[in-house]
């Protein structure tokens, strides 16, 4: 005689807390793997800038030890660029052990019924999911960039001023005035960084003007930091929901550091047109393009950059589109219905 249906419901929901319990306890050993890998990283970069640093001080002297420490720093280098590559990839596996498990878990709380306090839609919460890591990733984008931006400027200013002391002491007064004015320039850039990272965090216009006036004044400031031929042209706009105008100002974030990146210094135009009743924004670069497919081969998946894009656009209901090819530019294309606060 067959089992009964609940025995045949028990034992399969008995496997899936089973293999539940083992993805987890596997999600946790590549946690702590992940986490080793991270801090290991974090005093490779250390020494790599120390080490980068000794070489410049050499160099500069003409210091007979100058071969050793390029030697050196050459090594540390290429140790950096594998424990970096770990990171990365490690950080992508816990992402996807980390949703397997959420969407299993999830499923299995539908199939029982037990969904009181969860949402109608059990993939909602794996979208949330996804949420977090991208905030993860974008912290780990933020933490690099301060550390070849403003962490470098500080680590130089340092080194700049045990050089000064030397030359106090020596009463080298001239050199020591050449260089005071050089870590004053540094200084100064390294404060223009930390302004630019402040304001790319929380744009405070967005609040105060709207996604029009926050673009236009984000795209000014690209347009002095990178140097680079950029036109925003915008249809008068109501004042969206928060999180619309937050989702659409990282988009055009992302794509013009994307078109720093990739566009080698070609012309940038950003586009947003409301007609209707659908909000419409273009972000078009006159770059050489690139075969989406061919570097999706070489990366396994999609870009980081686009993928983010995406999930952002998605989160508030848009449709994302990327049109390019080699030899004739790219373009980011978001469309949403045009929904007022």
């Amino acid at each position: 005689m067959s089992a009964e249906p609940s025995a045949l419901l028990d034992a399969a929901h008995a496997i899936i807390a089973e293999q539940l319990t083992r993805l987890r306890e596997l999600h946790q050993v590549a946690q702590q793997r992940h986490a080793k890998v991270e801090a290991d990283l974090r005093q490779s970069a250390r020494l790599l800038d120390e080490a980068s640093m000794q070489l410049r001080f050499a160099a500069e002297r003409g210091l007979t030890n100058a071969a050793a420490l390029a030697e050196r720093e050459q090594q540390l280098r290429s140790e950096h660029d594998l424990l970096n590559r770990e990171y990365v990839a490690g950080r992508r596996a816990l992402r996807q052990l980390d949703l397997l498990i959420r969407q299993i878990d999830m499923s299995s709380t539908t199939l029982n019924g037990d969904t009181e306090n969860e949402p109608d839609d059990p993939w909602v919460q794996a979208l949330r999911s996804q949420v977090v890591m991208g905030r993860e990733d974008e912290r780990s984008r933020l933490a690099r960039e301060v550390h070849d931006g403003p962490a470098q400027v500080l680590a130089n200013a340092l080194m700049g001023l045990e050089h000064c002391q030397n030359l106090l002491k020596s009463q080298r007064m001239e050199r020591l005035a050449e260089i005071l004015l050089q870590l004053s320039e540094a200084a100064r850039e390294g404060l223009r960084e930390v302004r630019r990272f402040i304001a790319d965090l929380r744009p405070g216009k967005l609040d105060e003007q709207g996604l029009h006036g926050a673009l236009t004044e984000y795209v000014r400031r690209y347009h002095d930091t990178v140097s680079a031929q950029v036109t925003f042209e915008a249809d008068p706009l109501p004042r969206l929901a928060n999180e619309t105008e937050i989702v659409l100002y990282r988009i055009v974030q992302e794509a013009l550091q994307n078109a720093h990146k990739h566009a080698r210094g070609a012309p940038v135009h950003v586009v947003i047109s409301a007609r209707n009743g659908q909000l419409h924004l273009t972000v078009r670069d006159e770059g050489p393009g690139f075969d989406t497919r061919a570097v999706a081969r070489r990366a396994g998946r999609e870009s980081w950059g686009l993928t983010s894009m995406r999930e952002r656009a998605e989160l508030v209901g848009a449709q994302f589109v990327v049109t390019t090819r080699p030899g004739h530019g790219t373009e980011v294309t978001v469309t949403m219905p045009l929904v007022r606060r």
